[in-house]
């Protein structure tokens, strides 16, 4: 099969498929997003066990791996491009859209911690994103779609989505250049913020950008950029109705590397920069912003030596300078500048080495290793994996996986000063850490894919948004949301990935099962002015235990159809039982000559998909996901 024969980089510089891998990935392929027509890769995402892309208050698309919520930042889950990271020196986050999904050939998730592969930024794992490339001299296409947008199943239609895709290769040369556009809208609905103020919301993101990636010999060049607008829910809604605020990103990477190729192995010399630019409204009359800019510039070099016929030694060191350009309140009207809030002009560099060792004998492969990081303020960290995985044939294999790593406290978490306290920075923040221990079966035969995970994992330190009393530098604040370390807690699940491919009919299954303890409980103080209650928060009061996903494709002729169906059990918000959510996307596809058409129907049931609010954790309840029904007709033209 397509997806579980790929020659996968996210876990290691020596390409493995999943079933020896020396950690638990999963891929899905350029054919498993053209069946099911996925909009984003976030909605490809959401179709792998152990795997959710979420929203809180203050931020759309956060990727999650077995429960461990991301914050107001998804700082967790490492994203990366062609196996290069990307994520803001300031606060952490990466981001799901700076490819869109048209230009992706895979997605590759390795799932549980990644700290010895990559350091910090990959607590939970990593997803890298593969641009689309051909071994024709030349090849390419583009794309179109138009959507009933925020007017729901009866809206009036605009443009959705734009793009387009050129590659090449002529001996040891390629070259593949990609931009694209995506405009999603919800169908408009009436929210209700945490100041009891109801607008009529219109919920949107609007992403777009451009790739550009070449090869010669062992040299190889990538560069990434990317914009969007989204809108942002963390203010009082006081603007015109279904007007709210709007959210700006951008985004621009430069990545270039060269691999060496000696008798004793193989070496790889790397360097990238990372800039990235946040722009968010403040208050309720979207005049007071702020301005967050950071950069990244890191050098690599990792090296693989054969040692004998049967084991190898890897080795490597990385060095990154990181840099807080700017986060400022400004007034957009007048250009006055408010504040700084304590963070320009931040600086760290970062240092790190690791070493792994591998051996592989008969049907036997083992690898173990460590990373030891050392951030110029005043800590460090060392993390270890150990890995043993017996194949009993080329499409059959059992891993027992063991992994740790960490997460480095951000420059927002550890020195935010607001001139008007919202969130306090916590300058003793410890960096949050977690270890899991995972054992993996993995079998394909006539064309039936199947891989099942139990894993037991244990998280320490887990930088969270704490409501209480704080006392920074000699000031004592009362009831202010700050940033805190939570105690210890533990989480145990069950993952089962099916897929088959017989001929004409396609189908995928997918569930995850999770529970988590109360080890992180805290008290939530009441919000004050409203007459609700507090209560108490952990971080799986806010998972749901179990969730599933399915997909059917058939075709016929030049005809075909698809449906993908969604199900997150119920859950909890702070104060209220959250029931359990369904949706269901369908599609109707024709081919004619190079070109290809599709009409989408997604969450066809046209019901609110909600999940619960836990970050601000004063009035709002639940956020929808997804308001209503939408309709969108694509088109692909290959050449």
């Amino acid at each position: 099969m397509s997806e579980e024969a790929s020659s996968l980089t996210v876990a290691s510089p020596i390409p493995e498929t999943v079933f020896d891998s020396v950690s638990n990935v999963a891929v899905i392929d350029r054919s498993a997003i053209e069946r099911y027509n996925f909009a984003s890769v976030s909605d490809a995402l959401r179709t792998l066990p152990g795997i959710a892309v979420t929203r809180t208050y203050l931020m759309h698309a956060l990727p999650t791996i077995r429960g461990a919520l991301q914050e107001h930042y998804a700082n967790k889950v490492l994203v990366m491009i062609n196996n290069v990271p990307m994520w803001n020196a300031v606060t952490g986050e990466g981001d799901l859209d700076r490819v869109d999904i048209n230009a992706v050939e895979r997605i590759e998730v390795l799932r549980g911690p990644a700290s010895v592969l990559y350091g910090s930024n990959a607590l939970t794992g990593a997803i890298n994103i593969v641009l689309r490339e051909t071994a024709a001299p030349s090849a390419g296409g583009f794309w179109g779609g138009l959507g009933t947008a925020a007017g729901g199943y009866g809206g009036k239609l605009s443009l959705s989505r734009a793009g387009g895709f050129y590659s090449g290769k002529r001996g040891d040369a390629s070259f593949t250049a990609a931009a694209g556009s995506r405009n999603e809208e919800q169908p408009r609905t009436f929210f209700t913020d945490e100041d009891r103020n109801v607008a009529l919301a219109h919920e949107y993101i609007r992403p777009r950008g451009l790739s550009l990636a070449a090869r010669r010999g062992g040299t190889s060049l990538l560069f990434n950029a990317a914009a969007s607008e989204q809108n942002y829910l963390g203010n009082s809604l006081d603007l015109p109705s279904g007007g709210l605020f709007s959210e700006t990103k951008e985004m621009a990477a430069a990545a270039a590397s060269h691999e060496f190729a000696p008798s004793w192995g193989g070496l790889k010399l790397s360097a990238v920069y990372d800039w990235q630019r946040r722009n968010i409204p403040r208050d309720a009359s979207d005049d007071l912003r702020s301005d967050i800019e950071g950069s990244r510039l890191n050098a690599s070099a990792v090296a693989v030596a054969r040692l004998g016929g049967n084991g190898h030694l890897e080795a490597g060191a990385a060095r990154e300078y990181r840099e807080a350009m700017r986060y400022r309140n400004y007034y957009s009207k007048s250009g006055t500048e408010e504040s700084d809030n304590g963070l320009a002009g931040r600086s760290s560099a970062e240092t790190s080495a690791h070493l792994q060792a591998g051996y592989e004998s008969g049907p036997w492969r083992l690898l173990a290793g460590g990373r030891y990081t050392r951030d110029s303020r005043s800590w460090n960290n060392t993390s270890a994996r150990a890995s043993a995985i017996y194949e009993f044939d080329a499409r059959k294999s059992l891993k027992l996986l063991f992994s740790q790593s960490f997460r480095a406290p951000t420059p927002f978490e550890q020195y935010f000063e607001p001139s008007t306290v919202t969130v306090l920075g916590n300058p003793a923040l410890e960096p949050e850490r977690m270890e899991t221990w995972e054992l993996a079966y993995l079998v394909s035969r006539d064309n039936l894919f199947a891989h099942f995970t139990v894993y037991s994992a244990k998280y320490r330190d887990t930088i969270f948004r704490a409501l209480g009393d704080f006392t920074r530098d000699g000031v004592s604040y009362t009831n202010v949301n700050h940033y805190a370390n939570a105690p210890s807690y533990g989480a145990e699940g069950l993952e089962i990935h099916l897929r088959r491919n017989a001929g004409s009919l396609h189908y995928f299954l997918s569930l995850d099962v999770s529970r988590g303890d109360r080890g992180d409980e805290r008290a939530v103080p009441a919000p004050g002015a409203f007459g609700l209650a507090g209560g108490t928060s952990w971080n799986y009061k806010y998972v749901p235990q179990y969730s599933f996903s399915g997909g059917l494709y058939g075709e016929r002729g030049r005809f075909s159809a698809s449906c993908v169906l969604n199900s997150w059990g119920p859950t909890r918000s702070l104060r209220e039982r959250i029931p359990a959510q369904f949706w269901a996307d369908l599609n109707l596809g024709w081919r004619s000559g190079p070109g290809r058409h599709a009409l989408a129907v997604r969450n066809i049931a046209g019901n609110a998909v909600e999940v619960p609010e836990y970050v601000r954790l004063k009035v709002v309840e639940r956020l929808p996901l997804y308001t209503g029904r939408t309709m969108e007709y694509t088109f692909n033209y290959r050449f």
